[in-house]
């Protein structure tokens, strides 16, 4: 049954797309009373007034829950029309859509949730925050509804609440496992000093444990600053110019002390092995010496310890993160990495991040829904829209098998939507199939397209998020420079296109 659910779904969600592009018949025909779809009522019906529609007993209802009033009123409105868009290409029979505004809070989503079970939904779709998804709980909970929401805090997912959301750790795990395939072993972490920094960092060392590499290096910036210097310096080996400076420094120091060796006293004196100072005594001779061996001495910069290094940031900021990793003389060879925030980001415009390679999910899809969205309703709609209307259209194809059980939800053959393959899993997480993009000088290029079927059963951890991971001694291995050299790419001179 599963896999006719599954087949009936990729077949519909797809095809819907790719006839109504080319075709010049309106989404709302002259069967469908606009008005219906006021903010007022609640079902799709064929005509009129909701309220004064008889519902067959056969019919299901799933309540969706997004903000129409508010500071959020344009994104719900947005994904009211996606919503609406894919229940009418899908062409259920069975399946109806009431709508509940959450105003875009906590409590008007507890409100929504509890008026929606009252009125007989069996599945709700929403909401839209983190702390709307954690109010609804009690609710579905008690009612045992499941629940697909936009929301991707892993806090609040499990026991029947699950995120259509494509997650931050997936991608860096999917990233971090590519990189490590082509040879890269040393890995670096960039990242926001909060819970996202936690989240990227379980992924990447989830990821980096499975390939046999290792997290050598780990900084994190606080999310409201502009000024990411601090962090990136910390990772990176120090400048010739700082080299030079702190030479400079230490030859003025000893100079300084000739007086003080003359009358016999002892003076600092670096040792280069371990690093620290000690007290000497020096004849005036030998403190000269010294001098000249510091003057004359060949500056060597120490080398970097990562192979790759991990910076899923977006606009602006990345493209600054950028400047300073070229600021820092960030080799060629090592590759920079990035999640789908690079997609819309523009990352060539920064030399350090051109080659380097960023998971995304398959944009086709999204290309055809968007410009038919834009042709039902004069704008763009936001990247998000794409999982309201694969959410609907998983609901659409499950009412005809007349159940919304966490068991056909999670169906392990998953489904395929705008954004491609996706599924929903038992721990409220959501797995899709990516692909790997490289950045070149006049776009992107497709390294490794998305995956067009699931191989394996989903695995996946009991514990999705632990609080300051990015600050856990576990997180950061110090590599063994006595040790067989770690992480060396196949090719110095790789091109994101080669190699795949």
């Amino acid at each position: 049954m599963q896999q006719i659910i599954r087949r009936f779904l990729v077949f519909s969600m797809i095809s819907v797309l790719l006839s109504s592009c080319g075709g010049s018949t309106p989404l709302f025909s002259k069967r469908v009373d606009r008005s219906a779809f006021h903010i007022r009522d609640a079902d799709i019906v064929d005509e009129g007034n909701a309220k004064e529609k008889p519902v067959p007993s056969e019919m299901v209802r799933v309540g969706i829950l997004v903000p129409l009033t508010g500071g959020s009123a344009k994104l719900g409105e947005a994904l009211r029309n996606a919503a609406m868009m894919s229940l009418f290409d899908i062409g259920s029979q069975r399946l109806i859509l009431q709508f509940y505004d959450t105003e875009g809070t906590a409590e008007g989503a507890r409100k929504a949730s509890e008026l929606a079970i009252s009125q007989g939904v069996e599945l709700i779709i929403g909401p839209v925050y983190a702390k709307s998804v954690r109010a609804v709980r009690p609710a579905t909970h008690s009612a045992e509804v499941g629940v697909i929401t936009f929301s991707s805090d892993p806090v609040n997912l499990g026991d029947g609440i699950y995120t259509i959301s494509t997650l931050t750790s997936q991608q860096v795990e999917h990233i971090v496992r590519f990189a490590c395939d082509k040879g890269y072993k040393r890995f670096a972490i960039l990242s926001q000093d909060n819970a996202v920094g936690d989240i990227i960092s379980m992924a990447a060392k989830s990821a980096v444990d499975m390939c046999g590499g290792m997290i050598t290096k780990a900084a994190f910036y606080d999310p409201r600053t502009e000024d990411f210097q601090t962090a990136v310096s910390s990772i990176m080996p120090k400048l010739m110019e700082d080299l030079e400076k702190e030479r400079d420094d230490e030859v003025k120091r000893l100079e300084k002390a000739t007086e003080q060796v003359a009358s016999g006293k002892p003076v600092l004196i670096k040792n280069e092995e371990t690093g620290g100072y000690e007290e000497k005594k020096l004849t005036p001779e030998e403190l000269q010496a010294t001098i000249d061996v510091l003057k004359n001495q060949e500056l060597v910069r120490d080398p970097f310890e990562f192979d790759a290094i991990l910076v899923p940031e977006e606009g602006s900021r990345l493209r600054s993160l950028g400047a300073l990793l070229s600021y820092y003389d960030l080799p060629a060879e090592i590759k920079v990495l990035g999640t789908s925030q690079w997609a819309d980001s523009k990352p060539a415009r920064e030399p350090a991040l051109i080659g380097g390679w960023f998971s995304h999910l398959p944009s086709e899809g999204f290309a055809l829904f968007s410009e038919r969205y834009k042709g039902l309703y004069g704008e763009k709609p936001p990247r998000i829209a794409s999982q309201a209307y694969d959410a609907v259209a998983l609901a659409a194809i499950l009412a005809e098998t007349g159940s919304f059980s966490f068991s056909n939800l999670t169906t392990v053959s998953g489904f395929k939507g705008v954004d491609g393959l996706f599924r929903l899993l038992p721990n409220g997480l959501s797995e899709r199939g990516l692909q790997v993009l490289g950045v070149e000088k006049k776009g992107t290029v497709t390294l490794s397209p998305a995956a067009d079927v699931f191989e394996t059963v989903p695995v996946f951890a009991p514990d999705v998020y632990i609080k300051d991971f990015r600050h856990s001694p576990d997180l950061v291995t110090v590599p063994d420079v006595d040790g067989e050299e770690v992480g060396k790419p196949e090719s110095d001179n790789q091109s994101p296109a080669e190699g795949v």
